[in-house]
């Protein structure tokens, strides 16, 4: 049976079977009708009730009789999860949007006829052609889709930029010597490009930031040694020797690990806080990194995409006998774009003449 009116013993019934996981739809003669939602337009709701423990029915609630509803919490709780799922995050992978679909697609298995699934399937929608796009070769960056053909004709600022997404990253999850590690390579290769020049006052505030932790961490390292000593005395004997093992095995871990660094010539070595020449050598790099900071560093023409689009828009247009070709070229190689970026150049180049010789 299909009951387009309620009789008014089954609230009362329904009030002793109801369900934790209802939804609620607040009348506005007052009465409250519990059910789950099985959908919804424009004029009403169809609501399964719950007549008896082993009875259930549908209604239809008109909208103009509602005053209220109050979705369920498991609905909520499933739905609020899921919905951080979209918008993506730059640089997602395929794997990460396999995942993300399964997440929506088992939500809507669940709960297939309620409100929350319209928005879900919306995002199931928006999921799986990303999804498509980065499986064709395209990357999220600054939350925009960049097809493989257009990252390829912007190389050196695309690759600059997910660089950038990469240490931001890091610096947000708090790891900042990785960041300013990854910032020093940075440097190297995109000195030139116009993130760079937008990264230098954030990277200026994390030194900033690194340099006032160590700075702490040299102040307090006499009391610090004291509380572990405190410590360590307060313990049994077999507990104390167990404990100053360890510790003396992670301190000639560190100690490896530190020449390690500094025979790969790392400039921001990883700091063991319990040890001052540790602490005072990542102090002195630090500060005159900061210094270097302060004072401007060096000057950024943020010319090397520009340069790089230019340069190989021209070395595939051009005849490869064209002198602007070799022009090309050597602007890209005057930018000091790094050799990579040039090979692709010369690459490009070869092809062409490859090509011409064969016809």
């Amino acid at each position: 049976m299909n009951l387009q009116i309620f009789p008014v013993i089954a609230f009362a019934c329904f009030a002793v079977f109801g369900r934790s996981n209802a939804d609620v739809f607040v009348l506005k003669s007052g009465t409250q009708v519990e059910g789950v939602l099985l959908s919804e337009d424009a004029t009403g709701y169809r609501v399964e009730v719950k007549v008896s423990a082993g009875i259930k029915d549908e209604r239809v609630l008109a909208k103009e009789d509602v005053s209220e509803v109050r979705r369920s919490e498991s609905v909520n709780d499933d739905f609020a999860r899921i919905s951080k799922l979209v918008p993506t995050p730059d640089l997602l992978g395929q794997r990460d949007y396999d995942r993300r679909i399964r997440e929506v697609e088992k939500f809507l298995k669940a709960t297939p006829t309620a409100v929350q699934p319209v928005q879900a399937k919306e995002m199931l929608e928006t999921l799986k052609r990303e999804a498509n796009e980065v499986l064709a070769g395209a990357l999220k960056i600054n939350g925009k889709m960049v097809s493989a053909d257009d990252y390829r004709l912007d190389a050196y600022e695309m690759d600059a930029r997910v660089a950038e997404i990469r240490i931001r990253r890091l610096i947000d999850a708090g790891d900042y010597v990785r960041a300013l590690r990854e910032f020093e390579n940075y440097e190297k290769d995109f000195a030139n490009s116009e993130v760079y020049r937008d990264l230098i006052p954030l990277m200026k505030r994390v030194v900033d930031a690194h340099v006032s932790e160590l700075d702490e961490m040299l102040v307090t390292l006499d009391e610090r040694m004291k509380e572990r000593d405190i410590g360590l005395q307060r313990m049994s004997a077999v507990a104390r020797r167990d404990a100053q093992l360890a510790i003396a095995e992670e301190a000639a871990q560190m100690a490896a690990l530190r020449k390690s660094e500094v025979d790969s010539k790392i400039g921001w070595l990883t700091v063991d806080p319990y040890s001052k020449a540790s602490i005072e050598q990542g102090l002195a790099f630090a500060r005159k990194q900061e210094a270097r900071f302060a004072a401007g560093g060096s000057k950024n023409a943020a010319e090397g995409g520009r340069i790089y689009r230019d340069s190989l828009r021209t070395v595939r247009s051009a005849d490869r006998n064209s002198p602007l070709v070799a022009t090309a070229i050597q602007a890209a190689k005057e930018a000091k774009l790094p050799e990579r970026y040039i090979a692709v150049l010369q690459a490009e180049a070869d092809a062409k003449l490859k090509i011409e010789k064969s016809d």
